[in-house]
């Protein structure tokens, strides 16, 4: 009888040691008519234990209401590899921000455990001209579905960030994001940068 009320508290109290690290690292703005993104992004653990993760990815147009993304990277989560396709049906209008959803699938390799990932998060973003640059400010809240050998269960934070176009460098843009632990997640403080260019006059907006 002990035994099984150990074995059941254990239960309620122990996590897996492979969490949901996965930022979102782009806002609701799409990736221009005819034209490419690559970018590259530092993603600093804040929570259980530290660390950080180095991440390149590379971005395309699919159709008027959404771009797909593909990313590679590493660190404290040994290896991962992500692809994902954000859907914006309500653009940034007028007062009404962009809101849409970003799908993604991936599978990582953390602390020798094997990982396949699905992920769905609500995005929301507006853009705010000023006489400094262009600010998208951003919120996400992702939700991980995790397998592992050992258990599945659903991981969630919220992520808070901006990206920022300075009038005067036309080459790409920068960004910075913040995320939150809901549940079974990592915190983290990310920056990034996208690189637009086209197959006929290379990079630039």
């Amino acid at each position: 009888m002990k035994r099984t009320l150990c074995a059941l508290l254990l239960s309620c109290f122990w996590t897996s040691q492979s969490l949901a690290y996965l930022s979102i690292a782009e806002s609701g703005e799409l990736v221009p008519d005819g034209k490419f993104q690559v970018g590259g992004e530092a993603q600093f653990l804040t929570n259980r234990g530290n660390g950080a993760n180095i991440n390149a990815f590379f971005d395309m147009r699919l159709n008027e209401s959404s771009s797909g993304r593909v990313s590679l990277g590493g660190g404290s989560v040994d290896f991962n590899a992500f692809a994902s396709a954000k859907w914006v049906p309500f653009p940034d209008v007028d007062n009404q921000p962009a809101m849409g959803l970003r799908f993604g699938a991936g599978i990582a390799r953390d602390e020798g455990e094997n990982l396949i990932q699905l992920q769905v998060a609500p995005l929301a973003s507006k853009r705010y001209p000023t006489d400094s640059g262009l600010f998208v400010p951003y919120v996400a809240l992702p939700f991980t579905f995790l397998n592992t050998k050992e258990e599945n269960y659903v991981a969630s934070n919220i992520a808070f960030g901006s990206e920022f176009t300075h009038p005067d460098f036309e080459y790409g843009s920068f960004g910075v994001e913040v995320g939150a632990e809901l549940s079974k997640s990592y915190s983290y403080i990310s920056i990034f940068a996208t690189f637009p260019f086209d197959s006929q006059y290379g990079f630039g907006k």
